[in-house]
């Protein structure tokens, strides 16, 4: 029946690979597949709104979210960011959806990393856009290269996506790197979209650069998610250029209407500094478990890997086992019916991710261990 039948660019939504992977996880498992800290939410954060929540109005919020915590995450931004320019959303993701959705008309092409979060690709052709695949290549440990962007520009690239720290790989963008292509997006007019959600999460002396140091007009999202351990919270935010706020807020309000209010009154306790301790020895503890995993890998395993620099992920070699086992789908497939290890295979994150599976060490390193104990088994089996 007519009525019945998809929108032709609803034709093949499905859950992406990385999501079905994740999803074969059970209480059997090992689970190297986790996207999120396994650390509970600050003690300060849940104590303030239990006592909150009997006095706080919670109807709904302003579209755009709070005053009060619009102004708060636009003077994180920078000194000269008006809050009008800030939406805040239900996550980091529905963020990304409306910044691309005021941004991409069909036939538009918009630059994605590859490897890279699969759902910036999924979106850009949600609506009607053309995905452009740049290499965050091997040999470059992963990081983004300006040289290796600038050929793919064109008169109809409309945005650049960047992901510092990097989700699958942990890599941090040189200052140097983010600085040139800037640069040349600053010469064509065209918009960075700076995904910031890992930011937080570091394991170098300074906080990884973000390119609206160079581009104050950047569209930057971002969220509480993976640096507070608030993903079910479901709070993010966009700051986009002050031409596409009015915009953005009206799907918005199409969409959701407001981001859930106890988690916005959440976010301002946050931003006032209520969890910056627990926050610190959160980060020092995750310090601590990339230092175990990265001990763990070479001790037990002997296969490649660069030593991340942010984010939770470790991007694994596992090329050398191609030959034996299939490519990383197979791979990651045979781990979670045989040996009960939940991995993410490297080809979820694009072709450039072939041959590579991406292990968190978001859980405790006793796991982490035990998951590369079984990884080992799975190949001895061969």
């Amino acid at each position: 029946m007519r009525g019945r039948r998809l929108a032709a660019r609803a034709e093949g939504l499905e859950k992406t690979l990385l999501r079905r992977i994740a999803d074969l996880a059970d209480s059997s498992c090992v689970d190297l597949g986790l996207g999120e800290l396994a650390f509970p939410t600050p003690r300060v954060v849940l104590d303030g709104v239990s006592r909150g929540i009997g006095r706080w109005p919670l109807g709904y919020s302003a579209n755009a979210g709070l005053p009060e915590l619009r102004a708060r995450i636009a003077a994180s931004a920078g000194p000269d960011v008006d809050p009008g320019r800030v939406c805040v959303t239900a996550g980091s993701e529905e963020a990304l959806f409306l910044a691309l959705s005021v941004l991409v008309d069909p036939g538009d092409e918009v630059l994605v990393p590859d490897p890279g979060f699969p759902t910036y690709a999924r979106i850009v052709r949600l609506w009607g856009g053309l995905p452009v695949f740049y290499p965050l290549a091997r040999e470059d440990g992963f990081v983004l290269k300006a040289s290796r962007i600038k050929p793919l520009l064109s008169e109809k690239t409309k945005a650049v996506i960047l992901n510092s720290p990097a989700n699958p790989t942990g890599a941090v963008h040189p200052r140097t790197e983010i600085e040139r292509l800037a640069g040349l997006l600053a010469e064509r007019g065209i918009l960075p979209v700076s995904d910031e959600v890992y930011r937080e999460l570091y394991y170098g002396d300074r906080r990884p650069e973000s390119i609206r140091t160079w581009m104050p007009d950047a569209i930057v999202v971002d969220s509480l998610s993976k640096s507070c351990a608030m993903t079910g919270w479901r709070l993010g935010w966009c700051v986009v250029p002050s031409a596409l706020a009015p915009a953005v807020t009206a799907i918005h309000q199409m969409a959701v209407m407001c981001a859930p209010v106890p988690s916005q009154r959440a976010a301002i306790l946050v931003f006032d500094g209520a969890a910056d301790q627990e926050r610190k020895e959160n980060l020092a503890e995750l310090r601590r478990r990339r230092n175990a995993a990265v001990k763990t890998l070479r001790s037990r395993l002997g296969l490649p890997f660069i030593e991340p620099e942010g984010a939770f992920y470790i991007f694994l070699d596992v090329s050398s086992w191609r030959a034996d086992l299939g490519g990383s789908l197979d791979i990651a497939l045979g781990l979670a019916g045989r040996t009960k290890v939940v991995t993410i295979p490297g080809i979820a994150f694009g072709p450039g991710g072939e041959g590579f599976l991406r292990l968190s060490f978001a859980g405790t390193p006793e796991d982490f261990a035990e998951g590369v104990r079984r990884i080992a088994a799975f190949r001895s089996l061969k």
